[in-house]
């Protein structure tokens, strides 16, 4: 629901001097923090109110042209910083000349070109030329092998799409997708969730009043696969282990059709806070909100809940197209796999005997994925898989694989990994 255009369209022509010193702005504070591109350009358009729609476009196109092929960038000119990183992009786009850089205030403009026009590209590796981190691009080729590898890194470097989840406790999707019309949005079902829509191109959601009434939600259509893989249903006890910003706690509530009880956790106030008003816009009674740690809470919940989703956090390395920053870090597989195993086992006591537990993660990785629930099923007996495609079918949902394994370059999402498991009955 953001209003940054991201660089997901043809580069935008015609860049000018004011335009191209707020992406300069933005990309500093981007590369010095450890917050969401997306975050710190709202940021920048709110204290720039002249931005007008198509100044935003500009920007947001240039600032996330330069984080999608920053390791090439940072190859040709190593000391550039977040100005020289800008210029280099136009001019390798042919949108600006050295000299009129150079009159706009990036003084190396010409050191730049020279440069450009000097460095042989195949001198780059295949993770700099994918813009990747060296160690994650060695575990995708041992995972997937060089020619699915590289295809999957040229998705994660193209654009996403929007996707909606249709609200049924206030609508269907036949129903909203007529509606979207009506306020001038083209969208068409989803291949393989059955609430969702899939627009036809970027719209500030903000300013359409399906989206302000709880109509829809932005949620892309692989989450909206995992979360109907919990199977949750009206009357039941059912926890959203790590809620974060809630998309699948609003997606929860609505297959519970808001009867029952919907726990949202998280160890982030902030993040329950942002929650809150989404859960009001969606008419939802069901959810209530934890904080966590809530050792006491968790303790008198212990055996008695019916489904517990554990939406792990994780590298995030599945939702590059749209946070293409997080390619900035090098990602701690270890110390994530240890927090994952401990969040799952802590979640573990929770369902009741036949009760259900999913596991899942935006990660592409087998460490967080494979790797955790191999481990975590050796060590809790008391579990077992179950077919996520049999699931998924019972929902309504076009999907036949035992587990959930969704990738940008197959399936058109994000990539996301989900494991159905259900307590053995003592």
């Amino acid at each position: 629901m953001s209003q940054v255009v991201d660089s997901t369209v043809a580069p935008v022509p015609a860049l000018r001097r004011a335009q191209l010193l707020l992406a300069r702005q933005a990309l500093e504070a981007i590369l010095a923090a450890q917050r969401p591109a997306d975050a710190i350009l709202q940021e920048l358009f709110r204290d720039n109110r002249q931005c007008g729609s198509r100044d935003r476009a500009r920007i947001g196109d240039l600032v996330y042209g330069v984080l999608r092929d920053l390791r090439r960038l940072r190859a040709i000119a190593p000391q550039a910083d977040a100005g020289a990183l800008c210029a280099l992009r136009l001019l390798d786009l042919g949108q600006a000349g050295a000299e009129t850089l150079a009159d706009w205030g990036i003084a190396a403009a010409p050191a730049l070109a020279q440069q450009l026009a000097q460095f042989d590209p195949a001198h780059l590796s295949a993770a700099q030329r994918h813009n990747m981190p060296d160690d994650c691009y060695a575990r995708l080729l041992a995972q997937y092998g060089e020619d699915e590898a590289a295809a999957l890194a040229q998705a994660l470097n193209g654009p996403a799409q929007v996707d909606l989840r249709v609200n049924r406790l206030k609508s269907y999707r036949e129903g909203a997708q007529q509606r979207l019309a009506e306020e001038g949005v083209a969208a068409a079902p989803t291949p393989r969730s059955p609430l969702g829509l899939r627009l036809a191109g970027r719209t500030p959601l903000q300013n359409l009043a399906s989206f302000r009434e709880g109509w829809v939600e932005p949620q892309d259509e692989g989450s909206q696969l995992i979360a109907l893989l919990l199977a949750a249903q009206p009357g039941e006890t059912v926890v959203d282990y790590c809620a974060g910003a809630g998309g699948k706690t609003l997606a929860l509530a609505a297959q519970m059709q808001d009867r029952g009880e919907l726990l949202a956790c998280d160890i982030s106030q902030t993040r329950l806070e942002r929650l809150s008003p989404r859960v009001q816009r969606a008419g939802l009674r069901c959810v209530k909100l934890l904080a966590l740690p809530d050792e006491g809470e968790m303790a008198r919940r212990a055996g008695r809940c019916d489904a517990v989703l554990i939406d792990a956090p994780c590298s995030a390395t599945g939702t590059w197209r749209r946070n293409p920053e997080l390619r900035l870090r090098d990602p701690d597989f270890a110390a994530l796999q240890k927090l994952q195993l401990e969040i799952l086992a802590a979640a573990a006591v929770l369902p009741r005997p036949g009760g259900r537990l999913v596991y899942a993660t935006c990660s592409l990785m087998a460490a967080e994925n494979e790797e955790v629930i191999g481990r975590f099923l050796s060590e809790h007996p008391e579990y077992e898989r179950q077919d996520a495609g049999a699931i998924l079918r019972a929902a309504g949902a076009a999907w036949d694989e035992p587990e959930l394994r969704m990738l940008p370059q197959r399936h058109g999402t994000d990539g996301f990994y989900a494991v159905a498991m259900q307590r053995r009955a003592q």
